[in-house]
């Protein structure tokens, strides 16, 4: 009898969770929309929003066949929302260009693979810092910290 009454508890939260399973709890529906503060950058854009000397501008090349450019676009998303509230929103930016729809631009820039992720400063707009660590936001959002 005992055991049943102590029970009692874990059945309630399993109910609880297989109720918000049910409802989809708080994950995104693939109906809605991912906030997201990224700019999608093209042949046009390009050179006013990387090489603008008022911006820190954080660049995602990409392609759309790409499984890890799919996944990078999320982390993007994510980036773009947490440095919105930092202590750098103001000036930093989260871009991304599509490889495959801009080449002339990705060749300019001398990109050979996907997913390149390069950091514009505006300290050093012609020496981008290329980040090739770990695909984490908190490591992401240290790498900006520092760099910024």
């Amino acid at each position: 009898m005992q055991l049943a009454a102590s029970l009692r508890p874990v059945l309630l939260l399993l109910l609880l969770l297989l109720q918000l399973m049910a409802i989809g709890g708080t994950s995104y529906l693939e109906d809605k929309p991912r906030p997201s503060r990224v700019v999608e950058l093209t042949d046009a854009n390009f050179d006013s929003i990387v090489m603008d000397p008022s911006k820190d501008v954080f660049v995602l090349y990409c392609v759309p066949w790409s499984r890890l450019c799919t996944t990078m676009d999320k982390l993007w998303d994510d980036l773009s929302i947490s440095q919105s509230t930092k202590r750098n929103a103001d000036t930093f930016v989260a871009a991304k260009i599509n490889g495959e729809k801009y080449p002339d631009v990705v060749k300019r820039m001398n990109v050979n693979a996907y997913p390149t992720m390069r950091y514009y400063t505006r300290l050093d707009k012609d020496g981008s810092l290329e980040y090739s660590s770990l695909r984490a936001l908190a490591v992401l959002d240290s790498f900006v910290f520092q760099n910024t």
